[in-house]
């Protein structure tokens, strides 16, 4: 029997769980791939991370289960493991971004929707498991983009918008009716919440903010799946989503526009550096700045001009002694000075000596000054300006437009694999990328998704070993 409210849930969760693989587009597929292999690839490279293997001990005294945490011989039940796992995900902050909004969808999606698979659906094909996986994605995408950011209100839209996603996914594996959908989508609701707070302060729980939504999701699929109904009034409510995290303001169109489809899968950005997105366009300004035959010896000062967001996110000033790596992947001036130094940027370069050395990061701290400026919109990742003063007194001024792995600017399969094998040879993984990509590909011939559990269940060897 309907329970209808005419809440505008009801309606995206009816596309969400009447989607089927055979109307999905060829592209929207490819991007499934992508972001899959690429966000693994992020989960083993992970695994070690500052706060990763202490997560995985605390998480162990609620006991066995049925569910992979990745890259050991451990189970755990859904919920602790889907912790477990997108915290080593999110960790190297090297997970995917629409830079729309900016969220990271799969950081939520992915944990939540592989741990439900494993405990209730271990059989699934790879076709099944696909549409789920895009369902949530663009679900993930289309509530954050429908919004728009409220960043400067202290939202993180990955928790916000992804925990919504993840909902519509678990709704579509579990082949749940609209109601139910909807119920899973109430309870998400009621348990949201997404502080910045954690990235302000430079603190590790900004890596398993989006890991405890997704177990939270699965905690709302269990009560769901036991009768126990959610709000229904998800959006529209009162104290619903649209009142609560967006001030009253939301485009009901871009919401549900194309969500027949999960259009909107093929915008999502990968990273091809491991830090926050809004250091990218100035990492990639001064990689071009490199090649122009510019060396730090030469440099008296570099001065960023950036959007408001992205000073406020990553224009901190960057203290040696202090830095930890939360600091590092949220620091323009740090990540531009590996870049002008080293000529690239690398996990291995947030380790904790990279932080403190001498050259790079006495020039982060001394000679790299952030600032916004007006002249760009206050949400965007670019344009950014770089005014360079030299030693022999002088100036010159480079404007990056670009932000490279965004839909504009694609990593090609060459670069997505170059950057899972840096993954998986700092997190000791026991698979190899091409092992991986294969893999993961052979889920669109519709393989059995135990394939891939098997490689995700190999026990590392240990940080870096590989």
């Amino acid at each position: 029997m309907s329970t209808s409210t005419g809440d505008v849930a009801e309606v995206l969760a009816g596309h969400a769980v009447s989607q089927s693989f055979a109307d999905l587009d060829d592209a929207t597929v490819e991007a499934a791939l992508e972001v899959l292999f690429d966000t693994l690839a992020c989960a083993l490279g992970g695994l070690h991370s500052p706060g990763v293997p202490e997560a995985r001990t605390a998480l162990s005294v609620w006991g066995s289960g049925a569910v992979t945490i990745w890259g050991t011989t451990d189970t755990a039940p859904g919920p602790f493991a889907a912790v477990a796992n997108g915290g080593a995900l999110h960790a190297l902050d090297y997970d995917d971004t629409d830079d729309e909004v900016p969220l990271h969808a799969a950081s939520v999606v992915l944990p939540a929707l592989l741990a439900d698979l494993e405990e209730n659906r271990p059989d699934c094909g790879g076709h099944e498991f696909l549409t789920a996986l895009v369902v949530g994605l663009d679900g993930a995408m289309r509530v954050g983009r429908a919004g728009g950011p409220k960043g400067s209100r202290g939202w993180n839209y990955s928790v916000v918008s992804g925990g919504m996603g993840a909902a519509l996914a678990i709704a579509r594996l579990r082949r749940w009716n609209v109601d139910q959908a909807v119920s899973l989508l109430g309870h998400q609701l009621a348990q949201t919440a997404g502080s910045l707070q954690s990235i302000i302060d430079g603190t590790l729980a900004k890596r398993f903010q989006p890991a405890v939504v997704a177990k939270n999701v699965l905690f709302g699929a269990a009560l769901t799946g036991a009768g126990i109904d959610g709000p229904r009034n998800v959006f529209d409510g009162r104290a619903g989503f649209v009142n609560l995290y967006q001030d009253g303001k939301f485009d009901r169109d871009v919401l549900l526009e194309g969500a027949d489809r999960a259009a909107y899968l093929t915008d999502l950005s990968l990273k091809p550096y491991p830090a926050c997105r809004f250091t990218h366009a100035p990492i990639d300004l001064t990689l071009q700045i490199r090649d122009a035959g510019i060396t730090p010896q030469s440099v008296e000062h570099i001065t960023f001009e950036t959007s408001g967001q992205a000073f406020n996110m990553v224009g901190r000033t960057y203290d040696p002694a202090t830095a930890n790596i939360v600091d590092a992947q949220f620091c323009i001036a740090y990540t531009a000075s590996v870049a002008l130094h080293r000529g690239a940027v690398l996990i291995g370069d947030f380790a904790d000596g990279a932080l403190r050395d001498p050259a790079v990061a006495g020039f982060a701290a001394d000679k790299i000054t952030v600032q916004p400026t007006d002249d760009v919109d206050f949400l965007a990742m670019a344009p950014v300006t770089a005014h360079v003063r030299l030693t022999d007194g002088t100036e010159r001024t480079f404007v990056g437009k670009i932000v490279s792995g965004s839909p504009q600017h694609r990593l090609t399969p060459e670069q997505l694999k170059a950057k899972a094998d840096d993954c998986v040879q700092h997190g000791g993984a026991a698979v190899t990328a091409d092992e991986l990509w294969n893999t993961v590909h052979a889920l669109a011939k519709d393989e059995p998704v135990t394939r891939l559990l098997e490689l995700l269940a190999r026990p590392s060897k240990g940080p870096g070993s590989r």
